[in-house]
Protein backbone atom coordinates (compact mmCIF):
# COMPACT_ATOMS: atom_id res chain seq x y z
CA UNK A 1 0.00 0.00 0.00
CA UNK A 2 1.21 3.50 -0.82
CA UNK A 3 1.72 5.88 2.09
CA UNK A 4 2.05 9.60 1.38
CA UNK A 5 5.36 10.45 2.97
CA UNK A 6 5.25 14.07 1.73
CA UNK A 7 8.80 13.50 0.54
CA UNK A 8 10.90 16.16 -1.09
CA UNK A 9 13.83 15.57 -3.42
CA UNK A 10 17.11 17.44 -3.75
CA UNK A 11 15.35 20.17 -5.73
CA UNK A 12 13.10 20.80 -2.76
CA UNK A 13 10.07 19.64 -4.72
CA UNK A 14 7.57 17.10 -3.45
CA UNK A 15 7.80 13.63 -4.97
CA UNK A 16 5.26 10.84 -4.52
CA UNK A 17 7.56 7.96 -3.64
CA UNK A 18 6.42 5.02 -1.58
CA UNK A 19 9.39 4.80 0.78
CA UNK A 20 12.52 6.59 1.89
CA UNK A 21 14.85 4.16 0.12
CA UNK A 22 13.32 5.20 -3.19
CA UNK A 23 13.60 8.88 -2.27
CA UNK A 24 17.29 8.55 -1.44
CA UNK A 25 17.99 6.59 -4.62
CA UNK A 26 16.05 9.23 -6.58
CA UNK A 27 18.23 11.97 -5.10
CA UNK A 28 21.30 10.02 -6.20
CA UNK A 29 19.73 9.77 -9.67
CA UNK A 30 19.19 13.53 -9.90
CA UNK A 31 22.75 14.35 -8.91
CA UNK A 32 24.14 11.70 -11.25
CA UNK A 33 22.01 12.93 -14.16
CA UNK A 34 23.30 16.47 -13.70
CA UNK A 35 26.87 15.22 -13.31
CA UNK A 36 26.57 13.10 -16.48
CA UNK A 37 27.68 10.24 -14.27
CA UNK A 38 28.08 6.75 -15.70
CA UNK A 39 26.21 5.49 -12.63
CA UNK A 40 22.96 7.30 -13.52
CA UNK A 41 21.16 4.18 -14.88
CA UNK A 42 22.21 2.22 -11.81
CA UNK A 43 20.75 4.83 -9.44
CA UNK A 44 17.55 4.98 -11.47
CA UNK A 45 17.27 1.19 -11.40
CA UNK A 46 17.68 1.26 -7.60
CA UNK A 47 14.92 3.87 -7.40
CA UNK A 48 12.46 1.74 -9.35
CA UNK A 49 13.47 -1.41 -7.50
CA UNK A 50 12.68 0.32 -4.22
CA UNK A 51 9.40 1.70 -5.59
CA UNK A 52 8.13 0.14 -8.86
CA UNK A 53 5.08 2.42 -8.70
CA UNK A 54 7.05 5.69 -8.84
CA UNK A 55 5.60 7.30 -11.97
CA UNK A 56 8.11 10.15 -12.19
CA UNK A 57 11.05 7.75 -12.32
CA UNK A 58 9.44 5.77 -15.17
CA UNK A 59 8.80 8.97 -17.14
CA UNK A 60 12.32 10.24 -16.56
CA UNK A 61 13.74 6.93 -17.73
CA UNK A 62 11.71 7.14 -20.93
CA UNK A 63 12.97 10.65 -21.65
CA UNK A 64 16.55 9.58 -21.02
CA UNK A 65 16.15 6.65 -23.42
CA UNK A 66 14.83 8.92 -26.18
CA UNK A 67 17.80 11.25 -25.75
CA UNK A 68 20.05 8.42 -26.96
CA UNK A 69 18.47 8.71 -30.46
CA UNK A 70 18.41 4.96 -31.01
CA UNK A 71 15.34 3.52 -32.78
CA UNK A 72 15.65 0.20 -30.99
CA UNK A 73 14.96 2.00 -27.68
CA UNK A 74 11.59 3.39 -28.79
CA UNK A 75 9.79 0.30 -27.52
CA UNK A 76 11.42 0.59 -24.11
CA UNK A 77 10.51 4.29 -23.95
CA UNK A 78 6.88 3.47 -24.79
CA UNK A 79 6.95 0.88 -22.03
CA UNK A 80 8.16 3.56 -19.61
CA UNK A 81 5.24 5.77 -20.64
CA UNK A 82 2.77 2.92 -20.09
CA UNK A 83 4.20 2.17 -16.66
CA UNK A 84 4.12 5.85 -15.67
CA UNK A 85 0.52 6.21 -16.81
CA UNK A 86 -0.51 3.04 -14.97
CA UNK A 87 1.27 4.19 -11.83
CA UNK A 88 -0.60 7.50 -11.93
CA UNK A 89 -3.93 5.66 -11.83
CA UNK A 90 -2.87 3.82 -8.70
CA UNK A 91 -1.39 6.67 -6.71
CA UNK A 92 -2.07 10.40 -6.47
CA UNK A 93 0.77 12.35 -8.09
CA UNK A 94 1.73 15.99 -8.24
CA UNK A 95 0.99 18.15 -11.26
CA UNK A 96 4.70 18.48 -12.09
CA UNK A 97 5.11 14.69 -12.09
CA UNK A 98 2.17 14.37 -14.45
CA UNK A 99 3.68 17.01 -16.75
CA UNK A 100 6.96 15.09 -17.05
CA UNK A 101 4.92 12.08 -18.20
CA UNK A 102 3.11 14.33 -20.68
CA UNK A 103 6.48 15.49 -22.02
CA UNK A 104 7.47 11.88 -22.65
CA UNK A 105 4.21 11.27 -24.50
CA UNK A 106 4.79 14.33 -26.67
CA UNK A 107 8.30 13.28 -27.64
CA UNK A 108 7.08 9.79 -28.47
CA UNK A 109 4.41 11.44 -30.63
CA UNK A 110 7.21 13.09 -32.68
CA UNK A 111 6.73 16.52 -31.05
CA UNK A 112 10.05 17.06 -29.24
CA UNK A 113 9.79 20.85 -29.19
CA UNK A 114 6.40 20.61 -27.47
CA UNK A 115 7.98 18.17 -25.03
CA UNK A 116 10.63 20.74 -24.17
CA UNK A 117 7.95 23.40 -23.74
CA UNK A 118 6.02 21.09 -21.40
CA UNK A 119 9.09 20.57 -19.25
CA UNK A 120 9.80 24.30 -19.17
CA UNK A 121 6.19 25.00 -18.16
CA UNK A 122 6.96 23.05 -14.97
CA UNK A 123 9.67 25.61 -14.15
CA UNK A 124 7.10 28.40 -14.03
CA UNK A 125 5.68 27.05 -10.78
CA UNK A 126 8.66 24.91 -9.73
CA UNK A 127 11.69 27.02 -10.72
CA UNK A 128 14.12 24.78 -8.81
CA UNK A 129 13.05 21.56 -10.54
CA UNK A 130 16.44 20.36 -11.81
CA UNK A 131 14.95 17.33 -13.57
CA UNK A 132 12.72 19.46 -15.81
CA UNK A 133 15.56 21.93 -16.30
CA UNK A 134 18.17 19.35 -17.33
CA UNK A 135 15.85 17.35 -19.58
CA UNK A 136 14.59 20.44 -21.41
CA UNK A 137 18.17 21.71 -21.72
CA UNK A 138 19.17 18.46 -23.40
CA UNK A 139 16.18 18.51 -25.71
CA UNK A 140 16.78 22.10 -26.80
CA UNK A 141 20.41 21.18 -27.48
CA UNK A 142 19.37 18.28 -29.72
CA UNK A 143 16.93 20.57 -31.58
CA UNK A 144 19.40 23.41 -32.07
CA UNK A 145 17.08 25.73 -30.12
CA UNK A 146 19.91 27.86 -28.76
CA UNK A 147 17.87 30.99 -28.05
CA UNK A 148 15.21 29.06 -26.13
CA UNK A 149 17.86 27.06 -24.29
CA UNK A 150 19.36 30.31 -23.03
CA UNK A 151 16.01 32.00 -22.35
CA UNK A 152 14.99 29.17 -20.05
CA UNK A 153 18.26 29.27 -18.09
CA UNK A 154 18.19 33.07 -17.84
CA UNK A 155 14.80 32.77 -16.13
CA UNK A 156 15.69 30.14 -13.56
CA UNK A 157 19.46 29.99 -12.97
CA UNK A 158 19.63 33.22 -10.90
CA UNK A 159 17.18 31.64 -8.45
CA UNK A 160 19.66 28.93 -7.47
CA UNK A 161 21.62 30.19 -4.50
CA UNK A 162 25.10 28.80 -3.89
CA UNK A 163 23.65 26.93 -0.92
CA UNK A 164 21.41 24.81 -3.17
CA UNK A 165 23.00 21.33 -3.39
CA UNK A 166 22.73 21.26 -7.19
CA UNK A 167 23.42 24.93 -7.92
CA UNK A 168 26.77 24.31 -9.59
CA UNK A 169 25.25 21.94 -12.13
CA UNK A 170 22.53 24.43 -13.03
CA UNK A 171 25.13 27.12 -13.63
CA UNK A 172 27.04 24.65 -15.79
CA UNK A 173 23.98 24.38 -18.04
CA UNK A 174 23.65 28.16 -17.98
CA UNK A 175 27.29 28.54 -19.01
CA UNK A 176 26.83 26.27 -22.00
CA UNK A 177 23.68 28.10 -23.11
CA UNK A 178 25.52 31.43 -22.85
CA UNK A 179 28.47 30.10 -24.85
CA UNK A 180 26.33 28.81 -27.68
CA UNK A 181 24.78 32.27 -28.03
CA UNK A 182 28.20 33.93 -28.12
CA UNK A 183 28.26 35.48 -24.63
CA UNK A 184 31.75 34.15 -24.07
CA UNK A 185 32.93 36.25 -21.11
CA UNK A 186 29.74 35.65 -19.14
CA UNK A 187 29.80 31.98 -20.08
CA UNK A 188 33.35 31.54 -18.86
CA UNK A 189 32.65 33.24 -15.52
CA UNK A 190 29.51 31.18 -15.04
CA UNK A 191 31.20 27.92 -16.01
CA UNK A 192 34.15 28.42 -13.71
CA UNK A 193 31.74 29.24 -10.88
CA UNK A 194 29.77 26.08 -11.70
CA UNK A 195 32.82 23.84 -11.42
CA UNK A 196 33.91 25.55 -8.20
CA UNK A 197 30.48 24.89 -6.67
CA UNK A 198 30.14 21.35 -8.06
CA UNK A 199 33.54 19.78 -8.87
CA UNK A 200 31.74 16.84 -10.54
CA UNK A 201 30.10 19.18 -13.04
CA UNK A 202 31.53 17.70 -16.25
CA UNK A 203 29.04 19.70 -18.36
CA UNK A 204 30.16 22.99 -16.83
CA UNK A 205 33.81 22.09 -17.35
CA UNK A 206 32.92 21.23 -20.93
CA UNK A 207 31.16 24.60 -21.34
CA UNK A 208 34.34 26.46 -20.40
CA UNK A 209 36.28 24.30 -22.87
CA UNK A 210 33.84 25.48 -25.55
CA UNK A 211 34.57 29.11 -24.66
CA UNK A 212 38.30 28.52 -24.88
CA UNK A 213 37.86 26.77 -28.24
CA UNK A 214 35.69 29.51 -29.72
CA UNK A 215 38.02 32.29 -28.52
CA UNK A 216 41.22 30.66 -29.82
CA UNK A 217 42.84 29.97 -26.43
CA UNK A 218 44.32 26.53 -26.97
CA UNK A 219 47.04 26.85 -24.33
CA UNK A 220 44.48 27.60 -21.65
CA UNK A 221 42.31 24.82 -23.03
CA UNK A 222 45.02 22.22 -22.58
CA UNK A 223 45.57 23.42 -19.01
CA UNK A 224 41.82 23.49 -18.25
CA UNK A 225 41.45 19.87 -19.37
CA UNK A 226 44.75 18.75 -17.92
CA UNK A 227 43.43 16.42 -15.22
CA UNK A 228 41.13 13.62 -16.34
CA UNK A 229 40.19 12.86 -12.73
CA UNK A 230 37.79 15.82 -12.98
CA UNK A 231 35.53 13.80 -15.29
CA UNK A 232 36.48 10.21 -14.51
CA UNK A 233 32.98 9.64 -13.11
CA UNK A 234 31.28 10.70 -16.34
CA UNK A 235 29.46 8.63 -18.92
CA UNK A 236 30.54 8.98 -22.55
CA UNK A 237 30.72 12.73 -22.05
CA UNK A 238 34.24 11.94 -20.88
CA UNK A 239 35.14 10.88 -24.44
CA UNK A 240 33.75 14.17 -25.73
CA UNK A 241 35.79 16.16 -23.22
CA UNK A 242 38.92 14.42 -24.47
CA UNK A 243 37.75 15.30 -28.00
CA UNK A 244 37.93 18.95 -26.93
CA UNK A 245 41.42 18.35 -25.57
CA UNK A 246 42.35 16.81 -28.93
CA UNK A 247 41.08 19.94 -30.72
CA UNK A 248 43.34 22.08 -28.55
CA UNK A 249 46.26 19.75 -29.27
CA UNK A 250 45.48 19.86 -32.99
CA UNK A 251 45.40 23.63 -32.83
CA UNK A 252 48.96 23.44 -31.46
CA UNK A 253 49.97 21.09 -34.27
CA UNK A 254 50.57 18.13 -31.93
CA UNK A 255 49.11 15.52 -34.22
CA UNK A 256 50.91 12.53 -32.73
CA UNK A 257 49.29 13.36 -29.39
CA UNK A 258 45.93 13.83 -31.10
CA UNK A 259 46.17 10.32 -32.56
CA UNK A 260 47.14 8.93 -29.16
CA UNK A 261 44.12 10.60 -27.55
CA UNK A 262 41.94 9.22 -30.33
CA UNK A 263 43.15 5.64 -29.89
CA UNK A 264 43.35 5.53 -26.09
CA UNK A 265 40.44 7.72 -25.04
CA UNK A 266 38.12 9.02 -27.75
CA UNK A 267 37.75 5.56 -29.34
CA UNK A 268 39.27 3.57 -26.48
CA UNK A 269 35.81 2.06 -26.06
CA UNK A 270 34.56 1.44 -29.58
CA UNK A 271 30.85 2.06 -29.00
CA UNK A 272 28.24 2.82 -31.63
CA UNK A 273 26.70 5.67 -29.62
CA UNK A 274 26.11 8.50 -32.06
CA UNK A 275 27.95 10.99 -29.87
CA UNK A 276 31.04 8.79 -29.78
CA UNK A 277 30.97 8.21 -33.54
CA UNK A 278 30.57 11.97 -34.04
CA UNK A 279 33.66 12.60 -31.90
CA UNK A 280 35.69 10.12 -33.92
CA UNK A 281 34.48 11.01 -37.41
CA UNK A 282 34.77 14.76 -37.01
CA UNK A 283 38.27 14.48 -35.53
CA UNK A 284 39.47 12.16 -38.30
CA UNK A 285 38.08 14.54 -40.92
CA UNK A 286 39.92 17.45 -39.32
CA UNK A 287 43.11 15.39 -39.35
CA UNK A 288 42.53 14.55 -43.01
CA UNK A 289 42.20 18.26 -43.81
CA UNK A 290 45.46 18.84 -41.93
CA UNK A 291 47.23 16.33 -44.15
CA UNK A 292 47.64 13.69 -41.45
CA UNK A 293 47.58 10.00 -42.38
CA UNK A 294 44.97 8.44 -40.08
CA UNK A 295 45.62 4.90 -41.27
CA UNK A 296 42.75 2.43 -41.05
CA UNK A 297 40.85 4.27 -38.32
CA UNK A 298 37.96 5.16 -40.63
CA UNK A 299 37.14 1.48 -41.14
CA UNK A 300 36.28 0.88 -37.48
CA UNK A 301 33.94 3.87 -37.40
CA UNK A 302 32.32 2.93 -40.69
CA UNK A 303 31.61 -0.58 -39.45
CA UNK A 304 29.62 0.93 -36.58
CA UNK A 305 27.92 3.52 -38.79
CA UNK A 306 26.89 0.91 -41.35
CA UNK A 307 24.39 -0.58 -38.94
CA UNK A 308 22.94 2.89 -38.26
CA UNK A 309 22.18 3.90 -41.86
CA UNK A 310 18.41 3.60 -41.37
CA UNK A 311 18.21 4.99 -37.81
CA UNK A 312 16.59 8.29 -38.77
CA UNK A 313 16.26 9.58 -35.21
CA UNK A 314 18.60 12.60 -35.25
CA UNK A 315 20.01 14.43 -38.28
CA UNK A 316 23.18 15.35 -36.40
CA UNK A 317 23.81 11.63 -35.93
CA UNK A 318 22.90 10.79 -39.53
CA UNK A 319 25.44 13.26 -40.90
CA UNK A 320 28.24 11.86 -38.78
CA UNK A 321 27.35 8.31 -39.79
CA UNK A 322 27.60 9.49 -43.41
CA UNK A 323 30.93 11.17 -42.69
CA UNK A 324 32.32 7.95 -41.19
CA UNK A 325 31.11 5.91 -44.15
CA UNK A 326 32.62 8.33 -46.66
CA UNK A 327 35.93 8.26 -44.80
CA UNK A 328 36.06 4.52 -45.41
CA UNK A 329 35.00 4.85 -49.03
CA UNK A 330 31.48 3.52 -48.52
CA UNK A 331 29.75 6.07 -50.75
CA UNK A 332 26.64 4.00 -51.44
CA UNK A 333 25.78 3.68 -47.74
CA UNK A 334 26.37 7.40 -47.24
CA UNK A 335 24.10 8.14 -50.19
CA UNK A 336 21.40 5.97 -48.61
CA UNK A 337 21.50 8.28 -45.58
CA UNK A 338 21.40 11.37 -47.78
CA UNK A 339 18.39 10.08 -49.76
CA UNK A 340 16.64 9.21 -46.51
CA UNK A 341 17.09 12.80 -45.40
CA UNK A 342 15.54 14.06 -48.64
CA UNK A 343 12.54 11.83 -48.04
CA UNK A 344 12.25 12.89 -44.41
CA UNK A 345 12.28 16.60 -45.24
CA UNK A 346 9.18 15.98 -47.34
CA UNK A 347 7.17 13.35 -45.47
CA UNK A 348 8.34 12.87 -41.87
CA UNK A 349 5.57 13.40 -39.28
CA UNK A 350 7.88 15.48 -37.07
CA UNK A 351 8.16 19.12 -38.11
CA UNK A 352 11.48 19.30 -36.29
CA UNK A 353 12.81 16.34 -38.27
CA UNK A 354 11.61 17.83 -41.55
CA UNK A 355 13.34 21.14 -40.84
CA UNK A 356 16.60 19.52 -39.78
CA UNK A 357 16.54 17.04 -42.66
CA UNK A 358 16.20 19.85 -45.22
CA UNK A 359 19.55 21.30 -44.24
CA UNK A 360 21.02 17.91 -43.39
CA UNK A 361 20.31 16.60 -46.90
CA UNK A 362 22.20 19.51 -48.43
CA UNK A 363 25.15 18.89 -46.12
CA UNK A 364 25.10 15.13 -46.73
CA UNK A 365 25.14 15.47 -50.51
CA UNK A 366 27.79 18.18 -50.09
CA UNK A 367 30.02 15.76 -48.20
CA UNK A 368 29.42 13.11 -50.86
CA UNK A 369 30.38 15.55 -53.64
CA UNK A 370 33.49 16.51 -51.68
CA UNK A 371 34.61 12.90 -51.36
CA UNK A 372 33.90 12.33 -55.06
CA UNK A 373 36.14 15.27 -55.96
CA UNK A 374 33.35 17.53 -57.25
CA UNK A 375 34.46 20.48 -55.16
CA UNK A 376 32.37 23.12 -56.92
CA UNK A 377 29.20 21.15 -56.20
CA UNK A 378 30.38 20.45 -52.65
CA UNK A 379 30.94 24.15 -52.00
CA UNK A 380 27.50 24.98 -53.43
CA UNK A 381 25.67 22.40 -51.33
CA UNK A 382 27.59 22.97 -48.10
CA UNK A 383 27.23 26.72 -48.60
CA UNK A 384 23.47 26.33 -49.04
CA UNK A 385 23.26 24.31 -45.81
CA UNK A 386 25.47 26.69 -43.84
CA UNK A 387 22.95 29.16 -42.42
CA UNK A 388 20.36 26.55 -41.43
CA UNK A 389 22.58 23.81 -40.11
CA UNK A 390 21.97 24.83 -36.49
CA UNK A 391 18.66 22.96 -36.82
CA UNK A 392 20.49 19.61 -36.76
CA UNK A 393 21.49 20.21 -33.13
CA UNK A 394 24.91 19.84 -31.60
CA UNK A 395 27.23 22.69 -30.71
CA UNK A 396 29.03 25.31 -32.76
CA UNK A 397 32.29 23.45 -32.14
CA UNK A 398 30.79 20.21 -33.43
CA UNK A 399 29.16 21.76 -36.49
CA UNK A 400 32.43 23.54 -37.27
CA UNK A 401 33.44 20.36 -39.11
CA UNK A 402 30.91 21.23 -41.83
CA UNK A 403 32.31 24.76 -41.97
CA UNK A 404 35.78 23.35 -42.53
CA UNK A 405 34.49 21.04 -45.25
CA UNK A 406 32.86 24.05 -46.91
CA UNK A 407 36.11 26.03 -46.76
CA UNK A 408 38.11 23.10 -48.14
CA UNK A 409 35.67 22.72 -51.04
CA UNK A 410 35.87 26.44 -51.82
CA UNK A 411 39.66 26.30 -51.91
CA UNK A 412 39.77 23.13 -54.01
CA UNK A 413 37.27 24.52 -56.50
CA UNK A 414 39.33 27.70 -56.88
CA UNK A 415 36.83 30.04 -55.19
CA UNK A 416 39.57 31.80 -53.24
CA UNK A 417 37.73 35.06 -52.63
CA UNK A 418 34.87 33.36 -50.80
CA UNK A 419 37.26 31.09 -48.89
CA UNK A 420 39.35 34.12 -47.91
CA UNK A 421 36.24 35.93 -46.62
CA UNK A 422 35.07 33.01 -44.47
CA UNK A 423 38.57 32.31 -43.15
CA UNK A 424 39.07 35.97 -42.24
CA UNK A 425 35.75 36.00 -40.38
CA UNK A 426 36.74 32.80 -38.60
CA UNK A 427 40.07 34.27 -37.51
CA UNK A 428 38.42 37.46 -36.24
CA UNK A 429 35.84 35.52 -34.20
CA UNK A 430 38.64 33.66 -32.47
CA UNK A 431 40.57 36.75 -31.55
CA UNK A 432 43.13 36.27 -34.30
CA UNK A 433 44.17 32.84 -33.09
CA UNK A 434 43.25 29.83 -35.20
CA UNK A 435 45.84 27.58 -36.78
CA UNK A 436 43.50 26.24 -39.43
CA UNK A 437 42.43 29.70 -40.62
CA UNK A 438 45.84 31.35 -40.40
CA UNK A 439 47.59 28.55 -42.27
CA UNK A 440 44.98 28.42 -45.01
CA UNK A 441 45.03 32.21 -45.41
CA UNK A 442 48.82 32.26 -45.63
CA UNK A 443 48.77 29.55 -48.28
CA UNK A 444 46.01 31.25 -50.27
CA UNK A 445 47.82 34.59 -50.25
CA UNK A 446 51.14 33.09 -51.29
CA UNK A 447 49.91 31.07 -54.31
CA UNK A 448 48.49 31.99 -57.71
CA UNK A 449 44.81 31.40 -58.38
CA UNK A 450 43.42 28.55 -60.45
CA UNK A 451 42.16 25.03 -59.82
CA UNK A 452 45.58 23.34 -59.94
CA UNK A 453 47.02 25.82 -57.47
CA UNK A 454 43.92 25.50 -55.30
CA UNK A 455 44.31 21.74 -55.10
CA UNK A 456 47.95 22.22 -54.18
CA UNK A 457 46.93 24.51 -51.33
CA UNK A 458 44.38 21.97 -50.11
CA UNK A 459 46.96 19.19 -50.22
CA UNK A 460 49.49 21.12 -48.13
CA UNK A 461 49.67 19.70 -44.59
CA UNK A 462 48.59 22.14 -41.92
CA UNK A 463 50.05 20.20 -39.02
CA UNK A 464 53.40 21.27 -37.67
CA UNK A 465 54.33 18.24 -35.55
CA UNK A 466 53.49 14.83 -36.97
Amino acid sequence: MYHDLSCHDLSGDRVTVGNDAARLAWNDTLEALLAHAAATPEHLARTLEADPGFALAHAAKGLMLLSLARPELLGAARDCLAKAQTAMTQRPVTRRERMVTEALALWLAEAPRQAAQRLEAILESHPLDVLALKLSHGLRFMLGDQAEMLASLRRVAPGFADSHPLSGYVHGCYAFALEEQGFYAEAERTGRRAVALSPRDAWGRHAVAHVLEMTGRSEEGVAWLGDSRNWAHANNLRFHIVWHLALFRLERGETAEVLRLYDEDIRGEQTDDYRDIANGASLLARLDYAGVDVGSRWEELAAKAESRVHDGRLVFADLHYALALLGAGQHDAAETIARGLVEDCQTHPSGERREAARNGALAAFGLIAFHEGDYAEASRLLGSARSGLVAIGGSHAQRDLFEQAHIESLIRSGNHDRANHILSERLARRGGWNLYASRRLTQLHSRPSGRTAALAVAATPLAIAH
